[in-house]
């Protein structure tokens, strides 16, 4: 990396009122050499992405947790993905977010409930990521960001949990983000809800019948019934973890949309009709345009 390159975190911190600070253009090139997924944008989405990913830096900011020690590529490698959901919308649907913190890897998450008869049950997980709710921050692991996701290359840790942050701008995480008024005309709430109840319905009917057909003595935490489940979830157009509840389906579904959008769009066409209406942008499109060819929607 060039002197000028190792001056850009320094850049970053920069007060918003003075300047923001510009990514430099070695870097933002590196980035879009290892998000092959961005390749789809035209060169005025590009600017507008990088624009988008400075102030985004500049205006939330973006600090380690954990050990990890941040550098340049890593904040423009975070900042490029959570900057792409939003790239024909508005980053005010990320005001509720405080910050972006990242840890070396996965994290521990307490989590507690109350069982029937009244016992309180406590334990931690470790995540990838997590978006807090009431201005808190999003939470990503680096190890999860900077690499292929769960289940293949659909899977985007730091475009799922932006998404959560989309829908959490209504107030609650629920799968129906806002729809807002002078970009969304058009869309309907009762379409949305519909074809998202029916897709994630269909979604889970599709894991029930992956799970039936594990063996009695099915360990996740044994090393090859995972590989031997996630074997199984391949056939499966969305991660399983989409099954989870009608937030997760969304997330997940997003994912998919920007990452890996064909089996998606085979799959639940009228779901990725609503995202690239809601999302105002059309990556199969995009992907026929520029190859000239693909799979018609």
């Amino acid at each position: 990396m060039s002197n000028s390159e190792g001056t850009f975190w320094s850049r970053i911190k920069q007060l918003w009122a003075r300047r923001r600070p510009e990514i430099p253009e070695p870097l933002w090139q590196d980035c879009f050499a290892r998000l092959p997924f961005l390749q789809r944008l035209s060169a005025p989405e590009r600017a507008r992405l990088k624009i988008l990913a400075e102030t985004l830096l500049a205006d939330k900011g973006i600090r380690s947790a954990g050990g990890l020690e941040l550098s340049d590529e890593i904040a423009v490698m975070i900042a490029a993905q959570a900057a792409l959901p939003v790239l024909h919308l508005t980053l005010d649907l990320y005001d509720d977010m405080a910050t972006i913190i990242v840890y070396p890897g996965a994290f521990l998450v307490p989590f507690s409930e109350v069982d029937q008869a009244g016992v309180v049950h406590e334990w931690e997980e470790p995540l990838a990521g997590e978006a807090l709710h009431a201005g808190g921050a999003v939470v990503l692991s680096w190890e999860d960001s900077d690499a292929p996701g769960r289940h293949g290359q659909d899977s985007n840790v730091v475009i799922h949990e932006f998404a959560h942050k989309i829908d959490m701008a209504n107030g609650t995480a629920n799968g129906f983000p806002m729809l807002l008024a002078d970009l969304h005309r058009g869309m309907s709430a009762t379409e949305w809800q519909q074809a998202f109840s029916l897709a994630y319905q269909d979604f889970c009917d599709r894991v029930d019948g992956l799970e039936r057909r594990l063996p009695a003595a099915f360990d996740p935490e044994n090393p090859l019934d995972a590989e031997y489940y996630d074997t199984l979830a391949q056939a499966l157009p969305l991660d399983p973890y989409a099954a989870h509840d009608p937030a997760e389906f969304f997330a997940v579904a997003s994912e998919a949309f920007f990452v890996q959008p064909a089996p998606l769009a085979l799959a639940y066409p009228t779901v990725y009709r609503l995202l690239a209406r809601y999302y105002r942008q059309d990556p199969m499109a995009a992907t026929v345009t520029r190859s000239g060819r693909g799979p018609a929607l």
